[in-house]
């Protein structure tokens, strides 16, 4: 490794930003050093009074010589200043040293970076100069042991008031690096490595994220990443799959596939009622399931009037009356033990006790293509990893099964609130936009906002962003975004950008850079921090997950 030193020995008067942020953000490999000596306040006032009377004796004295009399009003005005700073605004004065060394395995890949090294700072208004025949020296310097060599330190010694330290901090590049995260990416900018801790509940507010890109952005890849990596951590994870992209990642990890549809034998009762499904404390069985049956029905029914409503509760209330099943919870218990899905009633019973007009709707999932939804439930579930599989439903029908497995799942999250988890929800806009209604999105919302509390993480994807603010005004898609610690946008098109723009803080020179994605590249906003991604696997990952 080739290395050579610079000293910064002078900048401009006037600094209004960071001195060093342009070579912060450059991917060449730097060290940096600062240091800071501060001064005796007594001693430096006192010799700036006795300065500043001997310069001004010499100003009386230069007369007509214009040259040194500029120089010694620029000497005496400065002396006043800092007097001044350090008498009445409590200031304090520091002697300030400036090295960089910049490395590289190529000697001329070490010249070329350090031309661009002092470009950049010459850019900024520093005077730079290389350390010729004291490049150890100002190696040295750099290393951490507070060794300010007095061969270099003369020569970049620069005074700096307390207010004008700021302009020297150097940690402004955003990067992020948790101690217990998974490995991301790198910032596009700085080359930096990205380590995420969605779960650590000191640094973020919850453990959920929104991911956001078109059509062959990354998305789906960078999805599947999350779910390799954190398989390492031993974490329950749930993945609904509209669009069989989970089904490799899957068998390579040895987790469960579920597939739901005519030809999978493979069935969930949607009025299954698990004992999990109450929150800690509440009390409701049955109240609780006719809510979320209610939302399930409208997105079967479409645009229900309230006079449909009361039809279908009614008949939900027979249905599982029928069972032995009512309002007071202790009827969902037998000798001891909750009830199974075996003593549960299906669609058919409900079907049964409802008039012909609404049979007729609900015709197709008794007798139709969509009989498999009337069956009791046969998925015991023992993997960490599970893949619910509803390519099979068709565009018109997937929202129902999202619905049932989200259900499923989110039954399942709230089991063990020590273990981490999550649940993934690939095209979400399904269950919150237009094509849904406000129970099912209220639900949806519901896990998002709850889930921290139970150990989880709701992860919501989607390429369709205007459908995700298509119903009540945005009014679901804006919770679960504001509900989100960590959003990723990849490449969108204009229209969602400006759907996004309503909804974030994006800047416009943001908005002009996720329009201008390659595939991978993501912007991140994560907490506070907006940060340039490029999300990489090795090889092997993409092996395992199934794509590069």
């Amino acid at each position: 490794m080739y290395y050579s030193g610079l000293l910064i020995v002078n900048y401009i008067r006037e600094q209004n930003d960071l001195l060093l942020k342009s070579i912060i953000d450059t991917n060449v490999n730097i060290y940096l050093s600062m240091y800071y000596e501060k001064q005796d306040k007594y001693k430096v006032i006192k010799d700036l009074t006795y300065n500043i009377g001997n310069v001004k004796v010499d100003l009386e004295k230069i007369g007509e010589n214009r040259q040194d009399s500029e120089i010694a009003a620029f000497t005496y005005n400065d002396a006043k200043y800092i007097r001044k700073e350090m008498q009445i605004n409590n200031e304090d004065l520091y002697f300030l040293y400036t090295y960089v060394i910049v490395l590289s395995e190529d000697k001329e890949e070490l010249e070329y970076n350090l031309n661009k090294i002092e470009g950049l700072l010459r850019s900024r208004g520093m005077q730079v100069k290389r350390a010729y025949f004291r490049q150890e020296q100002t190696y040295l310097s750099c290393l951490p042991f507070m060794q300010n060599d007095s061969d270099v330190k003369e020569i970049t010694k620069r005074n700096i008031l307390t207010n004008s330290i700021i302009s020297t901090y150097p940690f402004i590049s955003s990067s992020i690096f948790d101690e217990e995260g998974i490995f991301i990416g790198e910032n596009i900018y700085n080359n930096s490595l990205i380590f995420i801790d969605r779960y650590d509940t000191n640094k973020y507010k919850n453990a959920n994220m929104c991911i956001f890109g078109t059509s062959g952005a990354g998305k789906s890849y960078f999805t599947k990443l999350m779910i390799l990596r954190y398989a390492l951590y031993d974490l329950e994870q749930y993945v609904i799959d509209p669009e069989r992209e989970y089904t490799q990642i899957a068998k390579s990890l040895n987790g469960t596939i579920i597939r739901l549809g005519p030809s999978s034998q493979n069935f969930i009762n949607i009025l299954d009622i698990r004992e999990e499904s109450l929150e800690e404390d509440q009390k409701g069985y049955l109240s609780t399931k006719i809510g979320k049956l209610i939302g399930f029905f409208n997105l079967i029914f479409e645009n229900i009037t309230e006079e449909d409503k009361s039809i279908i509760e009614k008949a939900i209330i027979k249905t599982y009356n029928e069972k032995g099943i009512n309002f007071n919870d202790k009827s969902l218990y037998n000798k001891g033990k909750f009830k199974a899905s075996k003593e549960m009633p299906i669609l058919e019973d409900l079907y049964n006790n409802l008039n012909k007009k609404m049979q007729i709707k609900l015709f197709p999932f008794i007798y139709g293509s969509m009989r498999f939804l009337n069956n009791k439930t046969n998925i015991k579930l023992g993997n960490k990893l599970i893949i619910a599989d509803i390519y099979e439903l068709g565009e018109e029908n997937i929202k129902y099964g999202m619905f049932i497995l989200t259900e499923f799942f989110w039954d399942r999250i709230k089991r063990e609130r020590k273990n981490k988890k999550a649940i993934y929800l690939d095209e979400i806009w399904r269950l919150i936009g237009v094509t849904s209604n406000k129970e099912v999105a209220s639900f949806i919302y519901k896990i998002f906002k709850t889930i921290r509390k139970y150990g989880g993480s709701g992860i919501a994807i989607t390429q369709d962003v205007s459908d995700l603010f298509s119903l009540n005004e945005g009014t679901y898609g804006k919770s679960i975004l504001n509900n989100s610690s960590i959003k990723v946008f990849f490449n969108l098109e204009e229209e969602n950008i400006k759907v996004l723009e309503k909804y974030t803080d994006i800047s416009n020179k943001e908005k002009v850079e996720i329009k201008s994605f390659k595939r991978g590249e993501c912007l991140m906003f994560v907490g506070q921090e907006h940060i340039l991604s490029k999300i990489n696997s090795a090889d092997f990952e993409a092996d395992i997950v199934g794509g590069n």
